[in-house]
């Protein structure tokens, strides 16, 4: 009856946008699509421009599926556009969007509600130990990282307050993907995941065998359900809704785990990490639409 309801509905699938992951969103906008017309859903699809943000109301769709990453899809800006104007909307909300994407604010947040540990933000009077890393405190995709090796480096970035720069962690990168299922808030497993560049970037994040996951991740039955508990309470204490993905790493040097970032709207394309892991969880991508769509009425 449930799924009946869906398909009554009408969904435009909103993807493209202006930042840097423009490419990123719109293959996960088309997968979506391309799966929901599959399964005969009354769907849309909306590549987003400046130019042509109030197409959606010429479309009048009953939902949003939001497929947009990066400003005006995860800060929150289209959730606030959709809400002005009365239209259900996928994923978190327009205040838990603004909260996660600001990496620096969900550090301290975090920090005070659940005291998670995270990289140590570097403070220019501090005696510093190079090499250190440079990230747009918002944005998402691994772009925009930049490692600094020196002082005469650091000087040039420290000063931008869009800039967010940590202590280097070396070791396991790890990453949890949480979802809401029939109101209750699940893990879909901890993915450990290897590269061989120098960080975990745009081409080993999209390029085929440039990364390789293992799922579940070479850890310890304990680290492994600290990572699915905290995930799920970052997810509940954030107010994120439908889908989110959190990524953190382990210490090679002493096994302690850091939280790096939440992302509320993660990459549904053919080689992003939340699909596999429903995969893992005998989900498959259709039902995990499926659930995503749900969380919003």
């Amino acid at each position: 009856m449930i799924d009946k309801n869906i398909k009554l509905l009408k969904i435009l699938v909103v993807a493209g946008g202006w930042s840097d992951e423009r490419e990123v969103s719109l293959m996960s906008g088309r997968n979506v699509f391309s799966t929901l017309k599959r399964d005969k859903f009354n769907v849309i699809f909306l590549d987003i421009k400046k130019t042509n943000i109030d197409q959606i109301l010429i479309f009048k769709p009953d939902i949003i599926f939001n497929s947009l990453h990066g400003e005006f899809g995860e800060d929150g800006g289209i959730h606030s556009y959709a809400q002005k104007n009365n239209i259900l909307i996928t994923h978190s909300g327009a205040i838990s969007s603004a909260l996660c994407f600001n990496k620096r604010l969900l550090k301290y947040f975090l920090k005070k509600e659940l005291n998670i540990l995270s990289p140590k933000e570097i403070a220019y009077k501090n005696k510093i130990k190079f090499p250190v890393i440079s990230k747009p405190n918002w944005g998402g995709s691994s772009k925009g990282i930049k490692f600094l090796n020196n002082m005469k480096e650091l000087t040039k970035t420290i000063n931008n307050h869009q800039n967010l720069i940590e202590e280097i962690i070396y070791g396991k990168e790890l990453t949890v993907t949480v979802i809401e299922n029939n109101n209750k808030i699940m893990s879909l497993g901890v993915t450990e995941i290897e590269f061989k560049s120098q960080h975990y970037d745009y081409i080993a994040k999209y390029t085929k065998n440039k990364s390789f996951h293992f799922l579940p991740a070479r850890i310890s039955k304990l680290q492994y359900d600290y990572l699915t508990k905290t995930s799920k309470k970052i997810f509940r204490v954030c107010g994120c809704k439908g889908i989110a993905r959190l990524d953190f790493i382990m210490s090679q040097k002493n096994e302690k785990i850091y939280f790096l970032e939440i992302n509320t709207h993660p990459g549904l394309t053919k080689l992003s990490l939340a699909p596999e892991q429903a995969n893992y969880q005998r989900l498959s991508y259709l039902n995990l639409l499926k659930k995503i769509l749900r969380s919003s009425l």
